[in-house]
């Protein structure tokens, strides 16, 4: 009881921080003043409710609330220092985020970011610390909210006077929840064809590999993946031993995504992402998804309605690491439709429906996301 009375004394006192530093300027559409310590973050406030299909058991209703706040120290005109505290509320707990199939704890205060940046004016990227994955990946395959500690480097070059050529690189500590060993390599190129023109192709070819998974599968993260049952060996018999859980699966990701941008007074995207499990021992390594986008609401008064269609196999992704708005991670299809308005270039709302379906049941799961995102 006194852990969340905490919690809530300090989501309410960085609440008002961010508010209060932004009390000589209430316009929400203005930009803060640029100076060697700026102070920056994002709030969230989310209802969710889910329909299982089942009746009444195992249905979710749950108000969400999630602030992220901190400095960042421009140190010279290349290198950066930043940080950041994130504090979680919620109406429920934290004894069902496996069963809710949660990336983050509904109610939580942790270290958000920390990291060191570095940027060259010849397209030179190195950070170090923790931050969000410095690649570009949709959903199906990572959750952006994920904040892994690592080493990255970058370099952004012109192929030409109107295409951009992208390369990430980095090793991670995949800090996820439950005690998390994990280890993360990533490799990314991307392609981006006449970005200064009104119609911008763009390929993006990602390798992931990850290591070190048993951790997540014994603390009941497999999420749809198939998962080993192992009996671990007695240290001083006569004993009882231990049930373990290993996923059968390496997890060796080879992602291929085109996207086509198209810019004007009503901006559309599409996304298509093709991925392959290349440590699969035994197939159903593969999963798709669509999107389709029309509109901006990251403009005052801008508009954005949006599609997206998932077809993931049991072992084609590792569904401890992508999005958790998505009910199922692995083993499933199903549709999102998405409106979004854009109540100022800082505030956001959205309102989200999913229907999706488990490969080992005929029920459908529906789920609505009612979002306000505030930019601080």
């Amino acid at each position: 009881m006194y852990r969340r009375s905490k919690i809530g004394w300090l989501a309410a006192a960085l609440i008002i921080c961010a508010i209060t530093a932004r009390a000589d300027d209430l316009d929400l559409d203005a930009e803060p003043a640029l100076d060697a310590v700026a102070w920056s973050g994002d709030l969230l406030v989310r209802q969710d409710w889910l329909d299982n299909g089942n009746g009444s058991a195992g249905d979710l209703a749950r108000l969400i609330t999630r602030l992220r706040y901190g400095p960042t120290w421009q140190i010279d005109d290349a290198w950066s220092l930043a940080g950041a505290l994130r504090v979680d509320a919620a109406g429920v707990g934290n004894a069902n985020v496996v069963r809710d199939h949660d990336n983050q704890r509904p109610r939580d205060l942790a270290l958000d970011a920390l990291h060191l940046d570095y940027a060259s004016p010849g397209g030179h990227r190195f950070e170090a610390g923790k931050d969000a994955l410095p690649l570009n990946l949709s959903r199906m395959v990572w959750d952006s909210d994920l904040r892994p500690a690592g080493l990255s480097y970058g370099y952004r070059s012109k192929l030409g006077d109107d295409t951009a050529l992208d390369l990430t690189a980095g090793t991670f500590l995949g800090q996820h929840l439950s005690g998390d060993q994990s280890r993360l390599s990533a490799f990314q190129a991307g392609v981006r064809f006449d970005e200064h023109g009104t119609l911008q192709p763009e390929l993006i070819l990602s390798y992931l590999h990850f290591t070190d998974l048993d951790a997540l599968a014994r603390a009941g993260l497999g999420r749809g993946n198939p998962l080993d049952l192992l009996l671990l060996p007695c240290s001083t018999p006569p004993c009882t031993a231990v049930q373990a859980v290993s996923y059968q699966d390496r997890y060796e990701l080879a992602d291929l995504q085109f996207a086509l941008h198209v810019v004007g007074e009503t901006p559309f995207r599409l996304l298509l992402d093709a991925e392959k499990n290349l440590g699969a021992v035994a197939g159903a390594d593969r999963a798709g998804r669509m999107e389709l986008a029309l509109g901006d609401s990251t403009a005052a008064g801008g508009s954005e309605f949006g599609i997206a269609l998932e077809r993931m196999q049991r072992s084609a992704v590792l569904g401890a690491f992508n999005e958790d708005d998505w009910w199922f991670h692995a083993g499933s299809h199903g549709t999102m439709l998405w409106y979004a308005y854009g109540w100022s270039e800082r505030v956001r709302l959205r309102a989200g429906l999913f229907r999706e379906q488990p490969d080992v049941s005929p029920n459908h799961w529906n789920r609505l996301l009612l979002d306000l995102q505030w930019r601080l």
